[in-house]
């Protein structure tokens, strides 16, 4: 009789193809059978079709969503859920205990840090209570009056870079403040932006840190980075991560921040899930979707290789998926 296989679900999958295949290697270095699933609401996202079997589901809004997801994990058997979008990561922290009573593990952080994570005035809040370097806040009069350009803008509880506008001018200000839903507006901060892919165990420990320098963005993500292990900014992302940690974050993150010409890092966003441009840690040698597997698996994690990446480089580009009807 074959064993039975291990299963994941990736909740909206969007156009996560890299990311899903990373997660079959590492399935076959660790020797499991593996079956991988797949949801999202538009049955048209490419990832839909690199899984083993895809399903359509309601919007993350409805209140049928966690109920479907539930009958799906149960249907199928699946041992490990994860989600790859930022609007349905407080919904499954506050439902991770149902799926836990009917064997499935969903790799997320806590409600409290997903909360800080996803309002943006929370983030600044939690930098701000601990030190931690971050543009400030600036209100929309005071800036309007001031004329302390230039500023930036986006969404109280944005994702993936939607809405986000540099203002130079107090036209700008005007049109962008009626143009942006829920803004808020940060002090502007020059220099080179970074993404710092986190790995935090059940024990609270930091397992990795790896910066990429963001070369260049489209559609909200990342399409060419660098790994640069600046240790500067490891460090300061590590303190950033060891805080969440006492939290409850768990798993994967991303810490965004800004590498200023005076050496300086401060910290603009938290994500608590994978980054978009984690394939490229992951092709380095970090083993982020071995890890996540061996979490649900109540397994001991296995060790760092040493070594990796430094200067490694990733050039995202378009590629396709053909569907026949």
């Amino acid at each position: 009789m074959n064993p039975e296989p291990f299963t994941i679900l990736f909740a909206n999958v969007g156009r996560r193809v890299a990311l899903i295949r990373a997660f079959g290697e590492a399935m076959r270095r660790l020797g499991l059978p593996a079956r991988i699933l797949g949801v999202d609401a538009n049955p048209l996202s490419p990832a839909y079709y690199v899984t083993d079997e895809s399903f359509p589901i309601c919007r993350i809004q409805e209140e049928a969503y966690i109920p479907a997801l539930l009958e799906i994990c149960r249907r199928h058997r699946v041992k490990l859920l994860i989600s790859l979008l930022d609007t349905d990561l407080l919904k499954l922290a506050e439902s991770r205990e149902l799926f836990k009573q009917q064997g499935t593990f969903v790799l997320i952080s806590s409600p409290e840090v997903v909360r800080l994570a996803r309002d943006k005035r929370l983030t600044y809040d939690f930098f701000a209570e601990n030190r931690i370097p971050t543009p400030r806040i600036v209100n929309f009069d005071a800036a309007f009056k001031e004329n302390s350009f230039p500023l930036f803008i986006k969404p109280l509880d944005g994702s993936a870079s939607q809405m986000t506008f540099r203002i130079d001018n107090r036209e700008s200000l005007i049109f962008f403040h009626s143009y942006v839903p829920n803004p808020i507006i940060l002090e502007h901060i020059a220099g080179a932006e970074y993404t710092l892919d986190v790995f935090i165990d059940f024990e609270q420990v930091v397992k990795a840190i790896v910066p990429r320098k963001r070369l260049e963005i489209r559609a909200g993500e990342v399409s060419k980075s660098r790994i640069e292990l600046n240790p500067e900014i490891m460090a300061a992302g590590g303190k950033v991560a060891q805080i969440l940690a006492q939290r409850g974050c768990l798993g994967m993150i991303n810490l965004q921040c800004i590498y200023t010409a005076d050496r300086e890092v401060k910290f603009i966003e938290i994500n608590p899930r994978f980054g978009g441009g984690c394939p490229l840690s992951i092709q380095a040698g970090y083993p982020f979707p071995q890890w996540a597997v061996e979490m649900a698996l109540g397994r001991a994690l296995s060790p760092l290789p040493a070594n990796l990446g430094n200067g490694l480089t990733m050039l995202r580009y378009d590629d396709a998926v053909f569907v026949r009807p």
